[in-house]
């Protein structure tokens, strides 16, 4: 059965590309592994993920209109169409834009019922990644969590990755989310941790140098950088 990770979050910078950089240096030996950038924004997938596009594991779509709307047929038609590849897991990176709009995809254009149609239609796994970043960010990451909770209400996996870097000297906010988590009564599956990166390190500058430049794990050569990215692979 084929796997989609969805990577959400409504507010920009949050971490959902350094979280599908993760993924994508995790499965980078894995001819299995596919990664789709729908961020018609940014496209910062596209950059950091260079390492495996050279492989021709990634690809580009833009599921906008005219207008600037998530146009729910363009979604079908590319979950449609990685659906033919013989990948069995594909790591979906929504941008900012893509990932506000998916609410009100879900509750104007089609129920999330539907959309569980369209999975079992597939044969396919839907889970929903939301991240989650602190300091002035949290509030807004928080409630978007909240909403995507809620309009799933279990139909589907969720989980919570929250990026841990954010969260110094807001470590209270870490149990915040893991309180609400336990509430839910499993419509969220687990809250993660991840991006413990130091970047005012040289370990950490090193690491953010090769993420831009969308460097594989061969490019890691000081111990110390190698080491902590080895440590947050693990975590996703």
């Amino acid at each position: 059965m084929k796997t989609y990770y969805f990577n959400i979050q409504s507010k920009g910078g949050a971490g959902k590309s350094m979280l599908t950089y993760l993924q994508a240096l995790k499965y980078e030996g894995d001819e299995r592994s596919l990664f789709v950038d729908l961020d018609s924004s940014t496209k910062t997938s596209v950059r950091q993920l260079r390492f495996v596009g050279l492989k021709k594991r990634v690809v580009e779509s833009d599921i906008f209109d005219r207008l600037k709307k998530i146009e729910r047929e363009k979604l079908f038609q590319v979950l449609e169409s990685v659906n033919r590849t013989p990948h069995e897991r594909v790591f979906v990176d929504f941008g900012a834009p893509e990932s506000e709009q998916l609410p009100s995809l879900f509750s104007i254009d089609f129920s999330v019922d539907e959309f569980k149609d369209f999975e079992q239609g597939l044969g396919a796994r839907f889970v929903f990644n939301v991240v989650v970043a602190g300091g002035t960010a949290y509030r807004s990451c928080f409630e978007y969590l909240k909403r995507i909770a809620g309009m799933l209400d279990g139909r589907f996996e969720l989980y919570a990755y929250l990026n841990e870097f954010t969260f110094h000297h807001y470590e209270p906010l870490i149990d915040e989310v893991r309180e609400f988590a336990r509430a839910t009564d499993g419509r969220i599956r687990d809250v993660r941790l991840f991006g413990n990166i130091q970047v005012d390190r040289s370990s950490g500058q090193h690491i953010t140098d090769n993420v831009k430049e969308g460097r594989g794990l061969a490019d890691y050569g000081s111990f110390a950088s190698r080491t902590i990215i080895r440590r947050e692979i693990a975590k996703v």
